[in-house]
């Protein structure tokens, strides 16, 4: 039977982005319209072509199972996806949706969007189907744009409409909203919190990012980070630990506890196996918790262009075919990749080449890398092999929303909530760079003896409680303490140094108010390290632990000691102080090479022109 094609456009008052925002959320899009869920298979090679097969019931009753192609698309320019049916009454469909910019002016945005279904029909049935059902259902889907546009009359337009029946157990929720509130005293967030798990579909409130929803709700990201730790404390959300491919950033796996992190994971997408490492394949996401509101986990669309932000544009390319792909304007590090085979190729795009080009092999790329026009443009790509190829352009960049194990497992107040999430105990997972600091007091022999046991150790205990306020404030977590000295970690260096300026210019008033003469010794180092679970805390272990621990042992007291490369990639967060440094070139023990490093000392808040003049004498 001959294909049946049909088209719709329509003009809708927002700009191109923000419309393929709404609508590449094509499982949100199918739940939204109506559409059935769905069953997927891996994906898999068959006659040379990836896809996944995929089950479900038209109407609640028809079975229809269909092979489903890899989805092509160009960020917010098109996407569209083809269909092969083994059952039911349509052979084949293909659904694109283009977005076109008609705006007259900035200021009154505009985009039309086409709508494109091309049906083949099986049988007499799917000929009499498809005029109604079929183009029903494109119409359903073009009226999401209005829901969207009617619920955001006010506002921007970026909350999705709600599907279906919110199933609430109003006890449940007004006891652990009331908990909550004893936990996070703000009560505009709670209620934003609220709001969302009480009127949001399903899927908003399954698998949650608390930094995508801060950035929707317009409040500080650490915040909404705060909250949601709240509520799982309050029993309101669960947490999960997402095991992410670090190609197709797709959750492979879930567990609900650390402890039940697996070392490796596989991912049939991408056709690898990965050991997971805390700072980039483990993301912490969250749930609203089953005894307040019941939310169903179905899938109505596995591989839409939302499944994966970070893959600009994706195309098909048949075995022998020669085709281009679509690149933009730069913006951040990109490579080309090829689905399921990974093999990939740096893109340089600092070049103006006229017409770049690459020839993919069985055993990979013509080239290691590619020079591509920086002002974006179409990429040649010739398939030279026996069997279909996906090729992909994606950006390095990690997902900005994502909240890694390693991120939260820094933090004070992940760990003063949930102390007894370890890692089991014959368990060591890498973290690609953290910052260690270790503190000390000076003089704290002598400071036992001259005021009593007593006094000492209420005095170190007082100090415990300093220096936990400013790790926390800096979004770093205290590890452990040993004797009268700390062990603290961080993401980000930036953040390590900042506590440690707090610190050392905050002690003089701390003394004053807590009538102490207490002189603190600080050093910090960035690197890997290996977490692992000792004696019931998550600890961390390695040679950046062992050389932050001797960095500190050269600090006299009142300052802060760093290496000098850190001390230079640093300078920016020294720019409002006043200081004084010296240059160390000295052995640590247990290490082999000599450091180099820098002591930085009366430190003070006014703004001078100290960094200038040290830094050059550093040069010197």
């Amino acid at each position: 039977m001959n294909e049946k094609v049909y088209e719709f456009k329509k003009i809708y008052p927002m700009d191109k982005e923000t419309a393929w925002e709404l609508m590449s959320n094509t499982d949100h899009l199918n739940r939204v319209s109506g559409v059935f869920t769905v069953h997927f298979s891996n994906a898999e090679y068959h006659d040379s072509t990836l896809y996944r097969t995929a089950k479900a019931k038209a109407a609640g009753f028809v079975p229809l199972e269909w092979v489903e192609h890899p989805f092509e698309w160009v960020k917010n320019e098109f996407y569209s996806v083809e269909r092969v049916y083994r059952s039911g009454p349509i052979k084949r469909f293909h659904w694109t949706i283009s977005f076109e910019n008609v705006s007259r002016s900035e200021a009154d945005p505009q985009v039309e969007l086409t709508f494109t279904g091309k049906f083949t029909p099986a049988n007499l049935l799917g000929l009499l189907a498809i005029p109604t059902s079929a183009v029903n259902s494109i119409k359903e889907i073009m009226k999401y744009l209005d829901k969207c546009l009617e619920a955001n009359q006010q506002s921007s337009i970026n909350i999705l409409p709600v599907h279906g029946k919110v199933e609430l157990d109003e006890m449940q929720l007004s006891k652990k909203s009331a908990r909550l509130l004893t936990f996070h005293q703000n009560p505009d967030q709670v209620n934003l919190l609220m709001n969302h798990l009480t009127s949001a579909s399903d899927d908003e409130v399954l698998d949650m990012q608390p930094y995508y929803l801060a950035d929707r709700w317009s409040i500080n990201r650490s915040d909404a980070l705060y909250l949601f730790l709240h509520a799982v404390k309050s029993g309101l959300l669960n947490q999960s630990w997402n095991l992410m491919c670090p190609n197709c950033r797709a959750a492979k796996n879930s567990v609900s506890a650390m402890n039940q992190l697996v070392d490796q994971v596989h991912c049939d997408l991408c056709g690898v196996d990965y050991e997971m490492t805390l700072d980039r394949y483990v993301e912490m996401r969250f749930s609203v918790h089953p005894s307040v509101r019941k939310a169903r986990n179905q899938v109505y669309c596995l591989s839409g262009p939302s499944r994966s932000p970070h893959i600009l544009s994706q195309k098909r390319i048949a075995p022998g075919e020669t085709s281009f792909i679509q690149y933009p304007v730069k913006q951040g590090d990109l490579r080309l990749r090829v689905l399921k085979f990974n093999h990939s190729i740096k893109l340089d795009q600092n070049q103006h080449p006229d017409q770049p080009s690459a020839v993919y092999h069985d055993t990979g790329w013509d080239t290691d890398n590619l020079h591509i026009n920086k002002n974006g443009g179409a990429l040649q790509i010739s398939n030279q092999t026996d069997k279909e190829i996906v090729v992909l352009i994606e950006k390095m960049e990690w997902d900005h929303y994502a909240i890694t194990g390693a991120s939260i497992a820094t933090l004070q107040i992940y760990r003063d909530l949930f102390s007894n999430e370890v890692l089991s105990p014959d368990q060591q997972i890498g973290v690609e760079t953290v910052t260690v600091l270790f503190s000390d007091l000076k003089g704290s022999t002598a400071l036992y003896e001259s005021v009593g046991d007593a006094n000492a150790y209420h005095q170190v205990h007082q100090h415990f409680n300093y220096l936990k306020k400013h790790v926390a404030a800096n979004s770093g977590g205290i590890v452990k303490t040993i004797g009268d000295s700390i062990m603290a970690v961080f993401l980000k260096k930036e953040d390590a140094l900042r506590a440690a300026i707090s610190i050392q210019t905050g002690l003089h008033e701390f003394n004053k108010d807590s009538q102490t003469s207490l002189k603190i010794k600080l050093g910090l180092f960035s690197g890997p390290v290996i977490a692992v679970n000792a004696n019931d805390i998550l600890d961390y272990f390695g040679r950046t632990v062992n050389i932050s621990a001797r960095i500190q042992q050269k600090s006299e007291g009142e300052d802060i000691v760093l290496t000098t490369s850190d001390f230079a990639e640093l300078s920016e967060v020294f720019s409002s102080h006043q200081f004084k440094t010296e240059k160390l070139t000295t052995k640590l023990a247990g290490i082999h090479e000599k450091a180099e490093l820098v002591r930085i000392f009366e430190l003070g808040n006014e703004a001078t022109g100290a960094l200038n003049e040290a830094a050059a004498a550093q040069e010197n």
